[in-house]
């Protein structure tokens, strides 16, 4: 237990701090954005709604013709496109399936270095990476660890007044074709000692064909990649700090892949629907729910798109509650094709691409880290006052009838969200704000009643992001049939008004039952029961309810 508790906070510790210090730079594509508004996402935990976010309209992607996608993320200064990120969205949502990623890692390594490279390193690689003269990919993870990088055992150590790196990287995209890598290994090895709780790494810049000493081998569609006394091209960013690379490492291509995956669940359904010719009841409820989950994913990635493209974030979050969204309605889309006749051999490739991408295990913890962390800035004092309740009698009472109109299911609603919407959706937002205002009130609970150590409990973490994830949905559903209704001379009753109805009845139970769990955790909730389960499982490396008196037979 105690090994895992600090898994999770180092994790939290990392991750934030190299957040923080990446979007502590200037944007690299936009000049003009608005820095005073607040993370969207974030909010959502003090029951916050940015409401300004809905004033904003979607523009219409223009999007050039592109057989290849190398520029698309380079600015125009030094030979690429610099597309804005619905301009991005829409270019991976037209891209072969099969080919994405070679165009995620290059776009990757891209973003690293137009984020923390120098001026000289500009010029030397991006016009060499926009032109498709040199394709680039990344170095990070180890067979052994994984995601976890603190235990990665390849380094970096100077001789000679030039950094050599040596060990083994794998999981590798593109690594035969690519001929730039990015690595990240240990350095300064006089602090990376247990004690430390945590290691220092750098990010290198190695070019393939200037070094004999790098050997590439092919397992499945990655490939392994071992460096033996390898020069470093250049250091990208600064020494010791290779952290804030991988932070956008880890969440850099989240938007990209999310919209490729869209893409291709569409070319799908829309190659399905052709050969579909029935009139069961059954049949056409599932294809219905269907389309409205590719409608509810189109509406999520144009929402994160606009945010993107208003103004700068202080986090990822959107990024992270966007592909975790499309995850979950993409494995309900497939389970629908699969139901409705459609054979697996058409789909299995992208049910394998989500099953073995590691990320989505720890985006929910991630994203609930950073949603908690902002709350408790804000929430710190009440969570004071309320564990003190002796002490601090009248903020109680206020307390408890809050408390008295959470239990009659009747919370206060104050933001008015309506007035931004068009008025059909009255009804609508009064239930977004009814949700907002519970999510803010199971938040609060959670840190009254588990303190300093809410970050340890993964399965509540993993519900109130799940909540922010349905309430960010919710939001870019209404947004997008707001802005239709405002914008066009529709009937009474629209398929999207009606989509949005039942969207939003859905979110609204949703939210309730997961809030009740979050009030109710730890004790009262069916997990714990499981995981022991599990563990049982594990241990007997048999059917747990086999042999339960199994020690008592001899």
């Amino acid at each position: 237990m105690s090994l895992y508790r600090f898994k999770i906070s180092s994790l939290c510790r990392n991750y934030s701090q190299a957040a923080a210090a990446v979007s502590n730079k200037s944007h690299p594509y936009r000049d003009d954005v608005d820095q005073k508004l607040p993370s969207f996402a974030k909010s959502l935990y003090v029951g916050n709604f940015v409401k300004a976010v809905f004033a904003r309209n979607t523009k219409e992607v223009n999007l050039p013709k592109l057989d290849k996608l190398f520029s698309i993320c380079v600015p125009k200064e030094f030979g690429g496109l610099e597309l804005s990120s619905a301009s991005v969205s829409e270019a991976y949502k037209r891209i072969n399936f099969a080919d994405f990623r070679e165009y995620i890692a290059h776009g990757n390594v891209v973003k690293c270095i137009n984020t923390v490279g120098t001026d000289e390193q500009k010029r030397t690689f991006l016009p060499q990476l926009a032109s498709g003269e040199s394709i680039a990919s990344f170095c990070t993870y180890e067979s052994k660890h994984g995601y976890d990088i603190q235990n990665n055992e390849t380094k970096a150590s100077q001789k000679n007044g030039k950094w050599v790196i040596n060990g083994s990287k794998q999981w590798v995209v593109n690594g035969e074709r690519a001929d730039m890598f990015l690595v990240l290994a240990k350095t300064m090895d006089e602090c990376n000692r247990p004690e430390s709780e945590h290691n220092f790494f750098t990010a290198f810049l190695v070019k393939k064909s200037q070094n004999s000493g790098i050997k590439i081998t092919a397992e499945g569609n990655y490939f392994n990649v071992t460096f033996n006394n390898v020069e470093a091209d250049c250091i990208l960013g600064s020494e010791n700090e290779g952290l804030n690379c991988y932070t956008m490492l880890f969440n850099g291509d989240l938007l990209e892949s999310s919209s490729a995956t869209l893409g291709e669940v569409k070319s799908i359904v829309q190659k399905a629907s052709k050969h579909f010719h029935t009139h069961d009841r059954s049949s056409l409820i599932k294809l219905g729910k269907l389309n409205s989950h590719l409608y509810t994913m189109d509406c999520v990635l144009e929402f994160t798109s606009l945010i993107l493209d208003t103004y700068n974030p202080k986090s990822d979050y959107e990024l992270i509650l966007a592909r975790l969204f499309v995850n979950e309605t993409t494995r309900s889309c497939l389970k629908l094709l699969n139901d409705l006749g459609l054979s697996k051999k058409s789909f299995k490739y992208i049910e394998n691409s989500l099953l073995f991408e590691g990320r989505s295990n720890l985006l929910p913890v991630v994203g609930s880290l950073l949603g908690i962390q902002f709350a408790g800035q804000f929430m710190a004092e009440d969570v004071k006052q309320l564990r003190n309740p002796l002490m601090f009698p009248k903020y109680t009472l206020t307390h408890i009838m809050k408390i008295q109109r959470s239990l009659k299911d009747k919370p206060k609603l104050n933001h008015y969200i309506e007035k931004h919407l068009h008025p059909s959706l009255k009804k609508q937002a009064v239930d977004l704000e009814y949700c907002l205002s519970r999510f803010q009130f199971g938040v609060q609970n959670m840190f009254v009643n588990l303190g300093p150590d809410t970050c340890y409990y993964q399965m509540i973490l993993e519900r109130t992001n799940s909540i922010a994830m349905d309430l960010f949905a919710l939001a870019a559903v209404l947004h997008r049939v707001s802005q239709k209704l405002s914008n066009s001379n529709t009937q009474p009753y629209p398929t999207e008004l009606i989509f949005a109805n039942v969207f939003c009845n859905s979110i609204r139970e949703q939210c309730g039952q997961r809030v009740n769990e979050i009030l109710n955790a730890p004790h009262n909730v069916v997990d714990p029961h499981y995981k022991i389960i599990g563990q049982n499982c594990f241990v007997e490396k048999n059917y747990f309810f086999e042999h339960p008196l199994k020690r008592n037979i001899f």
